[in-house]
């Protein structure tokens, strides 16, 4: 038996709680003995089946500092599993995620908070943790660079996609767009700084087809020091927020195109859930999207803003490599699996329980 690191139920889901949310998911269809430790409250919108037991009366980091590890002492020390966040200091008996290590390459990108809390913790976790778990090999090449945690004790266990209802590879190569809907460019993630979607709004105001729309869809931070797209959106360009998954696949099919502009990542969902859904996607040409998309994606110098407008037009354009990017994303997403990801966590869990 081992416990999860339930503090990420207490957020909105965003790419990091997603995986968290997933794999314990598919670890509970798989019937392995485990529970999820979570504070006396939390998000509404999660759905599951797996078992949780509230403990402590504190929240944020100080449930996760003070309350997490004298519940954990209190049922005989188990293996604790956190996949976000970094998990108690306190507590020798676990395994951390890292997914990035954006706040050491870019502290400027964060509130002096969250970089001064992170910059502490992260290393100090890492490496009395039996084992870190990362999502690409990028990352592991970063923890080991800036964290100084061993490579042999960081394991990478891959994101994938949220959504349950995904398409067939037939259903999206027939899927026929309604010929008089408008035209968009759909951008994903959250509104912070390294998405860089302010050079997206300028490289967007520069492509051919004035008729075209821009949504970016996402949420914004405290802990990011998020320019105001506000001041940038013109004509043709839509900020909705947050969305629900299902309208989302329906964007993803519909969208003329994707596009990744981010400056750093440590996996890159977007991109993925693109391909998932047959949508032709633009990324940044940084390692970790080339890891993620290979060569099922078109990309951009992210700092290059007619790069980006050039690419932009090119993929509006040609129709022929919308389809050969459309079959190779099909191809592409084979390679990432829950049920994969979940084994490779259990099999490690088993060595310290």
């Amino acid at each position: 038996m081992f416990v999860v690191n339930g503090r990420y139920l207490t957020q909105k889901a965003s790419g990091v709680h997603r995986y968290a949310f997933e794999i314990c998911n598919k670890l509970h269809e798989m019937g392995v003995d485990f529970h999820v430790a979570i504070p006396q409250e939390i998000q509404p919108d999660y759905k599951f089946d797996f078992k949780t037991v509230k403990c402590g009366s504190l929240d944020n980091h100080l449930w996760e500092q003070i309350s997490l590890p004298k519940y954990l002492k209190s049922i005989g020390s188990p293996l604790l599993i956190s996949f976000t966040g970094c998990g108690p200091l306190t507590y020798d008996n676990q395994i951390m995620t890292i997914h990035d290590v954006s706040h050491e390459r870019y502290p400027e990108w964060f509130s002096k908070n969250y970089y001064r809390f992170y910059h502490f913790m992260m290393p100090r976790i890492g490496k009395k943790a039996h084992a870190v778990l990362t999502v690409s090999e990028f990352s592991k090449r970063e923890i080991v660079d800036t964290l100084g945690i061993e490579a042999d004790k960081i394991h990478i266990v891959h994101s994938n996609v949220p959504f349950h209802n995904k398409p067939t590879k037939e259903e999206i190569l027939n899927f026929e767009r309604d010929p008089n809907a408008d035209r968009y460019i759909l951008a994903v993630s959250n509104m912070d700084p390294r998405k860089n979607f302010a050079r997206l709004v300028e490289a967007f105001q520069k492509i051919k087809d004035k008729s075209v729309k821009l949504y970016i869809i996402g949420m914004s931070f405290k802990a990011f020091n998020t320019p105001d797209l506000q001041k940038l959106v013109g004509e043709n360009i839509y900020l909705p927020g947050y969305i629900a998954d299902d309208t989302l696949q329906s964007m993803y099919q519909n969208a003329s195109l994707s596009i990744y502009p981010s400056l750093y990542e440590g996996f890159g969902l977007p991109p993925l859930e693109s391909m998932t859904f047959g949508c032709p996607a633009i990324n940044s040409d940084i390692p970790a999207l080339r890891e993620v998309s290979e060569d099922a994606a078109l990309y951009v110098d992210p700092y290059d803003i007619d790069d980006i407008a050039a690419k932009i037009d090119l993929l509006l354009e040609d129709n022929e490599l919308r389809r050969e990017l459309q079959l190779k994303g099909l191809e592409q997403i084979k390679k990432y699996s829950w049920e994969k990801s979940a084994k490779q966590v259990y099999e490690l869990a088993k060595l310290y329980t």
